[in-house]
């Protein structure tokens, strides 16, 4: 809606809102003026909620990439640490479980 037609259907707005009564065609103008109103805002809504969606679902590839590469990164340090103990429990004859400083029964 251009600013000349606003002006005039906020006009027949301020007169309906004061209980005034519109003839027919000023209620026409103003029906009209509302629906495009309506009309403008939900679409603003729209797409204001499919620019916020592509930003989240932007978002979430993102953090599901991270999340793989954190999962691979945890399974090549678990497979380190296990080397590690191996190698610590072939030199030592330790456990390296917690479970005390027993030598193990290899």
């Amino acid at each position: 809606m251009d600013q000349t037609t606003y002006e005039r259907w906020w006009q027949l707005h301020l007169r309906a809102a004061k209980g005034e009564e519109l003839d027919a065609a000023e209620r026409a103008i103003y029906t009209a003026g509302l629906m495009e109103l309506d009309t403008e805002e939900k679409t603003q809504l729209e797409n204001s909620n499919l620019t916020m969606l592509r930003r989240l679902r932007a978002e979430v590839e993102s953090l599901e990439t991270t999340h793989a590469q954190l999962q691979a990164r945890s399974q090549r340090l678990d497979r380190q640490i296990w080397t590690l103990e191996g190698a610590y429990r072939v030199l030592t004859g330790l456990e390296l479980s917690g479970q005390g400083d027993a030598p193990s029964c290899i």
